[in-house]
């Protein structure tokens, strides 16, 4: 039988892996999915699998769960916010 360190190993493990595959796919996607700004994502996006080995096994949750019913925003909303905050930061002025 598994240990609580070897099921929240694999857990967290499962997890950052598809976080770092959602994040190679698409950044804003991975940012609402996973409830982590683009800068996250993109240092996510870049890590090893034996990155992801070790990170996985803290013996803490890495996953951050939402409660239940709680969707404030829509993914659309949250990728027109990252457009607006991107050209914010980028130094367009009106």
């Amino acid at each position: 039988m598994a240990t609580l360190e070897e099921d929240l190993t694999h857990l967290n493990f499962q997890y950052l892996l598809l976080f770092r595959e959602c994040a190679r796919s698409n950044v804003m996607e991975a940012a609402w999915r996973f409830g982590v700004d683009a800068e996250v994502v993109s240092r996510v996006a870049d890590l090893s699998l034996e990155i992801l080995k070790e990170q996985a096994a803290i013996n803490r949750a890495v996953i951050s769960l939402l409660p239940l019913g709680h969707h404030p925003v829509s993914a659309a909303s949250y990728a027109a916010l990252l457009v607006h905050d991107s050209l914010d930061q980028g130094g367009h002025h009106e």
